[in-house]
């Protein structure tokens, strides 16, 4: 039985199944009165209440009571805070206690844990930048033209190490971290004026302890997106733990025992240092930030490459509705295994609570027998990306390969060739629909007629085309395990362009060797997510070159033109569009023209290949999980883990 039949023989027996605004958004007060959750612990006279797990640290004072610990403002969540009131319309006070178990199948990284932990200078409900609110800062301001962003922190405000956050933690990420060529080279384009990296650094001033704004040179109304969930950037580059970093650092450390350090970790400059131990965002689930001070709901306690672990942060900032402090769940760990399918094995042995990231429409069978046996409940929510989009290298250094894929009537006819609507029914069970990013129409006649005109119109022995330089032109398809669609899309794709005459092979590499090879430009041809619908209302990254289709491009924009390639006019176009949007405020009339210029230029050039959109995402979380978002996005769900528990009912 071939790919198709299988997939259509899966599809059957699913459906035989049952399945069924620009400035702080107020916050609502602490509560006077709290109600503990069950089997939560205060003092008589305290209005928050704790986990049981921290008692025993209370009562022999190593820990001080819950409401020192806590910032005099703590983020009280209710309904429509964390998750869209929609998307979680019955959020319960929950039950302390209880490990939340993952797996993972790429060492050191697991994307559903630095979702969850992740933690952002301001937030919004759900993932969308709409209906901004202060998260690690209390709240903040603009002026009227966009220029000028004052913050206001949570006093009282802790690491999870017990030390107060202050400005001196901003100042110190700013002025001795980012603005030192010696730690960054380079002043990121988020802290550029307009986003741009030929725009003026914008100027911190530091007003107070609990009190600093930054300035720019011209209007930067998607400043606010930057410091919100987009691009999962966290707090890490606005504010660093001082107390803690400043001793690695060469203008306050020791230089001997800096020296020293360097020398014993064998490492070649102080930055090397400082880098390594120096947890930043995207390296939270690594082992490197055990025991860094931090704000998240669980902290990095990780001994090994094999479990990660993370333990509940005992000065977390946020509260529910009656004054218990969160997280609900004291533990979270995650088991390192071979691939994704190991990953789902453990779901079906009943030995992961969550998982969004390598589940998979093709495997809804067996989540609903899972379910009927009562190990999980799943929802098929939004996929916050468009899953699987063919990438054609357009900088790939070799001269035929960029003469052909660089014709964009070769671009339409691979369009062409690919089944879209046999791709939603059998890898998606009808969960996705038609990209309008790029024509969708499947016409392998019309393909073939295409590829005759661009000089592709000479085949092989074996019936495949022959390219400019006499030699038969080869599309090699390269993947890594990202999630269980990769592989079988990849089968489907590679018979779809052997069908018009183009010779295709699928090999599926190391996540770890994909990565590289993506970011250093030799991957010819390769699948990856486009993030066409992340992030309502914010900037689409796929705009602009990437690495899959563009990588010397990507470099030319990011330096301003000073090294890459110089691309053409309309990727030039492509470019100055994307940044007026980071310039103008999100869904301003400037916003929507540009925003259509975008989809527009997308369209009538094809710099990638989508091939479905608006697909459904499966969540699965364990049977007894609550406060779990039933709609919206699924990847919401991650981020909404320190409002989730277990019940004991």
């Amino acid at each position: 039985m071939n790919l198709r039949t299988l997939l259509a023989a899966a599809m059957s027996l699913l459906l035989a199944l049952a399945l069924a605004t620009a400035c702080a958004a107020p916050e609502p007060e602490a509560p006077a009165e709290a109600a503990p959750a069950a089997d939560g612990a205060a003092d008589a006279d305290s209005k928050y209440s704790q986990s049981p797990s921290l008692d025993a640290q209370v009562a022999s004072g190593e820990l001080a009571p819950v409401e020192e610990r806590l910032p005099a403002n703590p983020l009280v969540v209710v309904p429509g805070i964390i998750s869209e009131v929609n998307d979680l319309p019955e959020l319960a006070i929950g039950e302390y206690g209880g490990v939340m178990r993952f797996a993972h199948p790429s060492p050191g990284w697991n994307p559903d844990i630095f979702i969850m932990l992740n933690e952002n200078v301001l937030a919004a409900p759900g993932i969308s930048v709409a209906g901004i609110y202060g998260n690690v800062v209390q709240d903040y301001t603009v002026n009227e033209d966009n220029t000028v962003f004052t913050f206001h922190l949570r006093e009282g405000l802790k690491w999870s190490d017990g030390a107060p956050v202050t400005t001196e933690d901003v100042r110190f990420a700013h002025y001795d971290v980012l603005l030192h060529e010696d730690y960054t080279p380079s002043v990121p384009n988020k802290f550029r004026s307009g986003g741009s990296p030929d725009g003026t650094t914008g100027v911190f001033d530091i007003s107070d302890d609990y009190t600093f704004s930054i300035t720019f040179d011209e209007s930067y109304g998607g400043f606010l997106r930057e410091l919100s969930i987009k691009g999962w950037q966290g707090y890490t580059d606005v504010f660093k733990p001082a107390h803690h970093l400043k001793p690695l650092h060469t203008d306050y450390g020791d230089a001997d025992e800096i020296a020293a350090m360097v020398e014993d970790k064998g490492l070649d400059s102080p930055r090397a240092l400082f880098t390594s131990v120096d947890c930043r965002n995207w390296d939270l689930t690594r082992p490197q930030c055990a025991g860094f001070p931090a704000m998240w709901p669980w902290i990095n306690a990780t001994e090994s490459d094999e479990l990660m672990k993370f333990e509940r942060n005992a000065y977390y900032f946020k509260v529910d509705a009656a004054g218990n402090q969160l997280p609900y769940i004291d533990e979270v760990v995650s088991v390192l295994v071979a691939d994704t399918d190991t990953v789902n094995i453990k779901v079906f042995a009943d030995e992961v609570d969550l998982l969004r990231e390598d589940t998979a429409l093709l495997k809804l069978p067996l989540y609903q027998d899972a379910k009927e046996n009562g190990y999980i409940n799943f929802a098929i929510l939004d996929n916050h990306v468009d899953p699987v989009a063919l990438y054609l290298n357009l900088t790939y250094e070799d001269d035929v390969w960029r003469e052909v894929v660089g014709n964009l009537d070769f671009r339409r006819a691979v369009s062409l060739a690919i089944n879209r609507a046999e791709i939603i029914e059998s890898i998606y069970y009808g969960y996705a629909s038609l990209p309008e990013l790029i024509p969708s129409e499947y016409d392998p006649e019309a393909a073939n007629a295409l590829l005759d005109s661009i000089g592709l119109d000479q085949r092989d022995g074996e019936g495949f085309r022959i390219g400019p330089d006499g030699n038969t032109f080869v599309v090699p398809l390269e993947h890594a395990d990202h999630a269980p669609d990769f592989q079988p899309m990849g089968e489907l794709l590679a018979s779809y362009l052997q069908d018009v005459g183009l010779k295709t092979t699928l090999r599926q590499i190391d996540p770890s060797l994909w990565s590289q090879r993506w970011n250093a430009n030799e991957l010819q041809a390769t699948m990856i997510w486009s993030v066409q619908p992340m992030w309502k209302n914010g900037t689409w990254t796929d705009y602009f070159p990437t690495p899959g289709w563009a990588a010397a491009w990507r470099t030319w924009m990011n330096t301003n033109g000073e090294s890459g390639e110089e691309p053409p006019q309309a990727v030039k176009d492509l470019i100055e569009a994307g940044r007026g949007r980071v310039r103008v405020p999100p869904a301003s009339a400037e916003d929507v023209e540009l925003t259509r210029q975008l989809y527009q230029n997308h369209y009538d050039n094809i710099w990638f290949i989508q091939l479905v959109e608006k697909v459904g995402y499966v969540l699965v979380t364990d049977a007894a999980m609550r406060n779990v978002p039933i709609a919206g996005q699924a990847i919401a769900g991650n981020n909404s883990g320190e409002q989730m528990f277990y019940t004991s009912e």
